[in-house]
């Protein structure tokens, strides 16, 4: 006995015979089957149209038409009812008909009683069993696509090989070689294989017939098929893969009589991994010598500070050799006791800042101390910090050679001081009425500078440039110099040239300022109405500017050989009334303060008081206040 269906099976009974559809009816009531009867092919064929019947109970004799068009439209129609065919003995021809054109079964008129429910469970299995092999075969019919799928689609070079060695399936990717999958059916795998590895594939291929191995991995080149490959592709005369073979037989793989079939197995392009690994090979050599060669002596050291590489100068500066200091802790062979805070504060700023610099001592291996710059980074990896570098540098030399530079630039300030004293001198011989002069002049230009608020280096140069600021009168005639009367026009000329001879005897001298352009500019106006060029504002130095307005005060507070002195009030009224005429007002206003409110004097200097502010030329922009500009 079948298992039940879960629902009432309808059944449609099309019999000319009202006592046989009766009879069969009550029979299958009690199999709770859902009965619908008609008596002719025009009637079943309406029925068919309205309702899905599960089994038609078809008489071979109808009244109206014949049997074969009702099973043809149920065929085409309703696809999944099964035909039994109701005959009797005189319609056998007809009933083969049938059974040729699809039905399922057939029930004798002549029945008993006991045959119809046998008849329709047998048929229910039927329909049931041919249900179960379509949906088998719809699922194999979908594996065999998604393996099709797979195989064809994968990255992977999927191959068999027949006894022989010959191709007998490859999927899509030997593409990578330029080859089709029809051009290399039914080769033999030498035509691919790169003839160096011949022999190694040979072994790979047929040692199968005599061992039953696992499947290993090797690798071999496969000779690439160019010719199929556009003129824009990279041209490469193989390729490597890593190839896993398997042979197959045709009985169980421990069975001694076995007969070898075949070599089946995947193959991987792993050029590119190759290339890389090999690149990296090269990385990793060439940064080693880097790291050993370095002159410079580098520890390595991971997250707790513990050094897990020291290279050859490390070896060489501190005397300890790279085994003895690794898995230690940094402090311990290299840091004195007194600078071990200073040490752990170093790893702190490499923490907080991402790099650390500093000039320190650390110990060598017999405890000598040695001076050393100190460089320390951090190691980076996918963003993750993995340690650090510590980069040490042997200073002792530099610090000496420091030294001796210091004593030989004090050397060469004390000779250039001696020099200027001696420029100073040549003027003032030959200009005895004006002794003093620039000394005055170049005291009060580095007041005017500081008050402004220049650096040390710009005063320092403004200083220099006050101190030899008429070195060109070295070339006029000493009587014009010492004149006491008014100068003639031509007498005057040759007075105004005295700022371009300076000018030319300085320029050739390498001084850190520029010297000779602020002496060059030392009687300029910023309306443009002095001289020797006839420079405007904007193209006097700031240096200059605040020489000129020292040597005007000067001029006018002191005696000269055609007049006596007219004294400091006279001088400020002066560069007052042409502030922002002639001379620049911030440094009219710094010259006023310092005279007026800091009881400045050519002798004592400033007393006492603050510097004026620069906010000015910093709002102006003034590119000339510092020495680059």
């Amino acid at each position: 006995m079948i298992e039940k269906a879960n629902y009432a099976l309808n059944i449609l009974i099309v019999s000319v015979d009202p006592g046989i559809s009766n009879i069969i009816e009550f029979l299958l009531n009690k199999l709770n089957y859902k009965i619908q009867l008609t008596n002719n092919g025009k009637e079943a064929i309406e029925q068919l149209k309205e309702k899905n019947y599960d089994f038609i109970l078809l008489d071979v004799d109808l009244p109206d038409m014949n049997v074969l068009q009702v099973m043809n439209f149920s065929m085409n129609y309703t696809p999944n009812t099964m035909i039994i065919i109701l005959t009797g003995e005189d319609s056998i021809e007809k009933t083969i008909q049938c059974y040729k054109h699809g039905a399922h079964d057939f029930i004798t008129k002549s029945f008993n009683k006991d045959e119809i429910p046998k008849r329709f469970e047998n048929a229910l299995i039927q329909k049931r069993l041919l249900k179960e092999l379509e949906i088998n075969q719809d699922r194999l019919e979908k594996s065999e696509r998604r393996y099709q799928c797979l195989v064809q689609n994968s990255m992977d070079v999927i191959y068999n090989l027949d006894s022989e060695g010959v191709f007998t399936f490859v999927n899509d990717s030997l593409k990578i070689l330029g080859y089709d999958q029809e051009h290399l059916i039914g080769k033999h795998y030498s035509t691919i294989i790169y003839p160096e590895d011949l022999e190694k594939a040979k072994y790979t291929f047929f040692e199968r017939r005599t061992s039953n191995r696992e499947s290993k991995s090797i690798h071999l080149r496969l000779k690439v098929n160019n010719e199929n490959f556009s003129h824009t592709k990279r041209r490469e005369k193989y390729i490597t893969i890593e190839l896993k073979a398997k042979g197959f037989y045709d009985r169980l793989i421990d069975d001694k009589d076995k007969i070898f079939l075949g070599t089946y197995g995947i193959a991987r392009n792993i050029s590119k991994q190759i290339r890389t690994e090999e690149s990296l090979k090269l990385q990793k050599a060439f940064f080693k010598q880097l790291f050993n060669n370095s002159p410079e002596a580098i520890l390595i050291l991971d997250n707790q500070n513990k050094i897990v590489d020291a290279n050859r100068s490390f070896e060489n500066l501190f005397k300890y050799s790279s085994d003895e200091v690794k898995n230690k802790y940094i402090c311990d062979p290299i840091v004195p006791d007194d600078l071990k805070d200073e040490a752990k504060s170093l790893s702190r700023t490499i923490l907080s800042e991402g790099v650390a610099k500093k000039e320190s001592v650390r110990k060598c291996k017999d405890g000598q101390l040695i001076n050393v710059s100190i460089f320390a980074c951090p190691i980076m990896v996918n963003s993750k910090k993995v340690g650090n570098y510590c980069i040490y540098r042997d200073i002792e030399e530099l610090m000496q050679s420091e030294k001796e530079l210091e004593k030989a630039l004090d050397r060469l300030r004390k000779a250039m001081g001696g020099v200027i004293h001696a420029m100073v001198s040549t003027v003032e011989v030959r200009d005895p009425y004006t002794a003093g002069h620039q000394q005055r002049v170049a005291n009060l230009a580095r007041a005017l500078a500081q008050e402004i608020g220049l650096n040390s280096d710009e005063i320092d140069g403004i200083r220099m440039a006050g101190t030899i600021h008429d070195l060109g009168k070295v070339n006029i005639p000493a009587e014009i110099l010492s004149k006491p009367g008014r100068l003639t026009e031509i007498e005057f000329n040759l007075i105004k040239m005295h700022p371009k001879i300076a000018y030319e005897i300085l320029k050739e001298i390498d001084f850190p300022w520029p010297v000779a352009d602020i002496v060059y500019q030392h009687h300029e106006r910023i309306d443009g109405s002095g001289y020797p060029q006839g420079l405007k504002d904007e193209d006097i130095h700031l240096a200059g500017k605040i020489l000129t307005v020292a040597d005007v005060v000067e001029a006018i507070s002191s005696h000269r050989p055609y007049r006596p002195a007219l004294g400091i009030d006279k001088a400020i009224e002066e560069i007052s009334k042409y502030r922002g005429v002639y001379y620049d007002p911030i440094v009219v206003d710094a010259c006023c303060i310092l005279f007026k409110e800091k009881m400045f004097s050519f002798v004592n200097g400033i007393k006492n008081g603050n510097m004026l502010s620069t906010e000015h030329y910093k709002e102006k922009g003034d590119s000339k206040l510092q020495w680059n500009g």
